[in-house]
């Protein structure tokens, strides 16, 4: 009892290190206000114009979270020499790699941070093992987070200790022809440490393994994933940040009283993360399969990449916004999109199945149709039809989308009995996520601080 109590009476100081994308920051401000509740004082450590990012957001509190800014040298990479730049928000997704390895080599001025704040843990991002090791060194035990789902780093851990995706085992969780030429070309352009950065992020972690995620969506997945690391794969569970009461910009109370007008599940949501964004050719092929679906009303979001800005009539199919007047929604750049989840005439949302997104979709009980474009999220959108609580829009060899597949899929849980299926289903998932309340974040708490006080025997 008493080494219980003293756990419970010390505060341990904890540093975040996480990815330098808006992605990764938001689960880490979710779980640095959980940590912060129970016993842990939180140092949050990124770029200058992240953490200005971070400042505004309304997960952000002073007085619980202390920043800590961390440069990146610029002299070995003139394409960052903008600290603008020091973030994937904006930047061209050909120099993603270049960022990876500025990162790294910050490595100097991320230990002169652990020797100042000298932290009892280090709560790191699945992209720097690096931070794990400058952290043994100071015998500072550091523990992964993985922002995304068990799924997704089970396959990557196969991925990168094999070498291939055969003899994964799990057969639902497989590679389209197009998605495996384009592992192929991007895995021949990234030198031998980022290649191995996420396996050694895993495998260096100490003792656990923190994922954002929930046994209810993926047991079978934490399970495997702790037997193969040797390690207890902890799901923190769903921390999902629902937008507080402040005063609505007017297009977004036009927005939601347009939906008040609708009938129940009848309209899409269309969003596909905040760093992706589509081609002309998948913007057209959208637009016409949300046309082949008269009886769908839409909200979509589109947004376009810094200093490509296009206008909406030249980048929609002539007409389009003319023909889909009263029945759907163009939204440029952001959406209230929790607000819009949880209203009642929403009744699926069409995503590429960005980890957040994904449990956003859970949280409010919405199916997903998912068009996944990039890194993991096919892992994710083949998870979730395994689940039940997805259709995915299938692509054709070379990946290409075309209207009438994206019509099909929407067809299916629009107007079929299968999305009523795939409706009760994703309600089941989130009843027993909800059922379990705080316990996810509470063991989780429990665990590292019985890390720290171990360490400080």
């Amino acid at each position: 009892m008493g080494g219980k109590k003293q756990t419970q009476d010390r505060r341990f100081r904890v540093l975040m290190l996480p990815w330098l994308a808006h992605g990764h920051l938001v689960p880490y401000l979710e779980l640095a206000n959980e940590l912060h509740h129970r016993n842990f004082d939180i140092h949050f450590c990124s770029t200058p114009v992240l953490l200005s990012s971070v400042k505004t957001s309304s997960s952000f509190h002073y007085d619980k979270i202390h920043t800590v800014e961390i440069n990146l040298p610029g002299g070995d990479f003139p394409e960052l020499l903008n600290p603008s730049r020091h973030t994937t928000k904006d930047l061209p997704r050909h120099l993603i790699l270049t960022l990876c390895k500025a990162f790294r080599m910050a490595s100097p001025s991320f230990c002169h941070i652990l020797d100042q704040i000298k932290p009892d843990l280090l709560i790191y991002d699945i992209f720097q093992p690096w931070a794990t090791e400058a952290a043994a060194s100071r015998k500072i035990p550091a523990v992964c987070y993985g922002i995304t789902g068990a799924a997704s780093m089970a396959f990557a851990h196969y991925l990168l200790r094999h070498r291939t995706t055969s003899g994964f085992p799990f057969s639902e969780i497989c590679m389209r022809p197009h998605e495996l030429k384009n592992l192929r070309k991007n895995y021949k352009n990234v030198d031998l440490d980022e290649r191995i950065a996420i396996l050694r992020a895993m495998e260096l972690s100490t003792k656990v393994l923190l994922l954002n995620t929930s046994r209810e969506i993926e047991g079978k997945y934490i399970d495997h994933l702790s037997a193969v690391l040797g390690k207890t794969t902890v799901p923190i569970g769903s921390l999902i940040r629902v937008q507080e009461k402040e005063k609505e910009k007017e297009k977004d109370v036009e927005m939601m009283k347009w939906l008040d007008g609708k009938q129940k599940h009848s309209t899409l949501y269309l969003s596909f993360g905040s760093e992706y964004y589509l081609s002309r050719e998948e913007i057209q092929e959208i637009a016409k399969g949300l046309e082949l679906i008269s009886s769908a009303n839409f909200i979509w979001v589109i947004r376009f990449p810094a200093g490509e800005e296009t206008p909406l009539e030249e980048a929609l199919p002539n007409g389009f916004l003319e023909r889909v007047k009263g029945r759907g929604i163009i939204v440029e750049k952001w959406a209230p999109q929790t607000k819009i989840l949880g209203h009642p005439s929403i009744g699926g949302f069409v995503m590429q199945c960005g980890w957040n997104s994904f449990l956003e979709s859970i949280h409010f009980g919405v199916p997903i149709i998912a068009i996944p474009m990039h890194s993991e999220q096919f892992v994710s959108a083949r998870m979730a039809v395994e689940l039940g609580i997805a259709t995915e829009v299938m692509r054709d060899d070379d990946g290409r989308l075309y209207g009438e597949d994206i019509a099909k899929a929407v067809k299916s849980v629009v107007e079929d009995k299968s999305g009523e299926e795939m409706r009760g289903k994703v309600r089941e998932v989130n009843a027993q996520m909800k059922m379990k309340g705080k316990q996810g974040i509470d063991n989780t708490a429990a665990l590292l601080s019985e890390l720290c006080l171990s360490n400080n025997l």
